[in-house]
């Protein structure tokens, strides 16, 4: 009969041989090397939170950081090889190329415009506002105003765009469109008297009001409730020579991602650093910018019908993409499922 120090004792050698043997199946994965790109944004805290805590070590990923302006800019990039995966916008670029045979799928959520933490802000020039520019059913005022947009076939685009539609107008031809500006200098263009209005992410929408540019009027999620901003994309290639790899990567990012969601509520000021540093915005806006970061899925699965409903836009309406694109031809989020059951089976970073 097993007395309780002899119980004691089994039940720790068996936590200890689980923990080992867990150590030991990682340390068995395959060591890779993963090159990625990036946006420079609060909105990328989950890749900076993986890279400050070791995430991806602990996984035996190599994980090389190439900076974008936008996730259109990264695009090219991933379709020459220079990048292996990369944030994507649902652009109008994505389409095209899915349309005519890409090299890569979407694998993974990449944020969304949950209501109360979507991180997209409208801002519109003072003389708008005085105009009664102050909710998303008032866009019809934006006919012939000049909207500022990082590029052309963006999220920035498509969430005024589809505000400005719902509002009665047509969003090709009704509004006019300036685009190859970073945020930044959005900001700085509604300055100079450059834009009527612009879709930026706070906190750079607050230099908008704390220089007296214009005002935040409303969120995108006012315009387009958990719109998806973007979701991640890799090579095919990759994905086929390195399973694992592609299946580890999405491990870090969806934990991780839970962890800044979990810091975004509580304007954690240890992550509100690490995101500070690699970003460079100051902290104190970081901070004032909670809760209002991306949200980002639970469980790394992207909002589906959002994607094609962007897809649709740049299609039918703004008809800068060509095709029809299905589902299976935009997505293979096997490496998403995989990851969570991966995660509640063997956590390797709780």
């Amino acid at each position: 009969m097993l007395n309780r120090r002899h119980l004691l004792q089994g039940t720790a050698a068996a936590g200890l041989a689980g923990a080992l043997g867990q150590r030991r199946a990682r340390a068995q994965e395959p060591r890779a090397k993963l090159r990625i790109g990036v946006v420079p944004l609060i909105s990328s805290g989950p890749i900076f939170l993986a890279q400050a805590k070791g995430f991806f070590e602990k996984v035996n990923l190599d994980v090389e950081v190439k900076y974008f302006a936008d996730g259109v800019l990264a695009l090219p990039a991933l379709v020459a090889g220079e990048i292996d995966a990369t944030v994507a916008t649902l652009n109008a670029g994505i389409f095209n190329i899915v349309a005519k045979g890409a090299p890569f799928k979407l694998m993974l959520d990449r944020g969304s415009e949950k209501p109360g933490s979507g991180s997209m802000t409208i801002a519109a020039s003072n003389a708008l506002v005085e105009a009664g520019m102050t909710s998303p059913d008032k866009m019809a005022l934006l006919k012939g105003k000049k909207i500022a947009i990082q590029a052309p076939g963006g999220i920035d685009q498509y969430l005024i765009g589809r505000g400005v539609q719902k509002a009665g107008l047509d969003p090709k031809t009704d509004v006019e469109w300036s685009s190859g500006l970073s945020y930044p200098d959005i900001v700085k263009s509604m300055g100079a008297g450059q834009a009527d209005a612009a879709n930026v992410p706070v906190p750079l929408g607050f230099l908008v009001e704390r220089n007296k540019f214009g005002k935040l009027v409303f969120s995108g999620y006012d315009i387009e409730p958990n719109c998806q901003l973007a979701c991640w994309a890799m090579s095919q290639r990759y994905m086929d020579a390195n399973k694992s790899a592609a299946m580890r990567f999405a491990m870090v990012h969806t934990y991780a991602g839970r962890l800044y969601n979990k810091a975004a509520a509580a304007k954690d000021p240890d992550v509100i650093k690490i995101i500070s540093e690699a970003t460079k915005v100051p902290p104190n806006l970081i901070e004032m910018a909670a809760p209002r970061w991306t949200w980002f899925s639970e469980d790394g699965m992207p909002n589906i019908p959002s994607c094609m409903a962007q897809g649709k836009f740049w299609t039918d309406t703004m008809k800068i993409a060509s095709g029809s694109v299905t589902e299976a031809q935009l997505f293979d989020l096997s490496y998403a499922k995989d990851a969570v059951a991966q995660l509640e089976k063997a956590n390797p970073f709780g």
